[in-house]
């Protein structure tokens, strides 16, 4: 009589795993930090700098000011610094994910070799391809795009980890993003990635208020002086008073946002692994520690009541 087949193993619980990417999150975030954040807070300080010139240029500039900037040079060049801050920002998430995967597998993370991982003429290749599916699918009614956005979620891991790249990193992700034999919408991967993003979104919206608040109070300050002096019309003023403050402003929100996305990266990493070796067992990690060395074993999920 032939033996029934052992059921799939059950996927790791959501509050599990944003429970051990926390708890990678403070293990590691001296380590990822730094070399991360200080470029994202230089980057978006030059962004930020770009948009008050541009908007310093539109309100100061007299008649037709504003039409000159919207449709000429200053406009192109605004899009173009903001296209290029993208592709920074997608970059360095790279970075990240990169060391996270090192980093949930219990290995030692060197960030210099995960910039030159992500800098690598076929890495930056493979992101590029991810973006412009994902802008061709947000053109297509929005849905698509977003479809798109979670089933290559797991392409840096596939890089990094299993040495894929191009269309193959992407229909690796897409796969085992896909990969779902309980049939059950919470277990699903994508769901998991859908509300793992949701959950760093809010967290990132709620630190990003608190860190604005101060320069929302300097601003309020300032169009209360202006309408008691008797200046509520003079709009390029109240702005030129008031512009400066963009810059911190950016480079404070550009610092908590990586702390954010140091948290999530280290969600995407446990989820990769965890799809991994439920789908394919120890096959894939005997291969991987051949390439890598050996590594501590994954975390494994803990139960309610046990120590983590």
């Amino acid at each position: 009589m032939m033996e029934a087949a052992a059921p799939p193993p059950e996927p790791i619980l959501f509050r599990v795993l944003l429970d051990e990417a926390m708890k990678l999150t403070r293990r590691h975030i001296r380590v990822m930090y730094l070399p991360v954040a200080v470029p994202l807070a230089v980057l978006s300080a030059l962004l930020a700098w770009a948009q008050t010139q541009w908007m310093s240029g539109m309100m100061t500039g007299g008649p037709g000011a504003m039409a000159d900037w919207l449709s000429g040079t200053g406009c192109l060049l605004l899009l173009l610094s903001m296209f290029v801050a993208m592709i920074l920002y997608n970059l360095t998430a790279g970075v990240l994910t990169a060391a996270a995967c090192d980093g949930a597998a219990n290995r030692p993370i060197d960030m210099k070799a995960k910039w030159s991982f992500v800098l690598q003429p076929s890495t930056i290749g493979t992101l590029l391809l991810a973006i412009a599916l994902i802008a061709l699918g947000f053109l297509c009614l929005i849905l698509p795009g977003l479809l798109l956005g979670f089933g290559f979620a797991f392409a840096v891991p596939a890089m990094a980890v299993e040495g894929l790249r191009g269309p193959a990193a992407l229909k690796r992700s897409w796969k085992l993003v896909r990969y779902n034999p309980h049939k059950r919408f919470l277990d699903n991967t994508g769901t998991k990635i859908f509300l793992l993003y949701l959950v760093s979104g809010l967290i990132g919206f709620v630190v990003g208020i608190l860190v604005q608040m101060p320069f929302t109070i300097m601003h309020s300050l300032a169009i209360a002086r202006s309408v008691s002096a008797g200046g509520a019309g003079n709009a390029q003023a109240l702005y030129a008073s008031t512009m400066w403050t963009q810059i911190p402003s950016a480079m404070l929100k550009s610092l908590v946002s990586t702390a954010v996305s140091i948290y999530s990266s280290f969600g995407i990493a446990l989820l990769y692994f965890d799809v991994v070796r439920r789908k394919e067992g120890t096959d894939l990690a005997s291969a991987i520690d051949a390439r890598f060395g050996p590594a501590s074993d994954f975390p494994a999920p803990t139960a309610p009541g046990e120590p983590a």
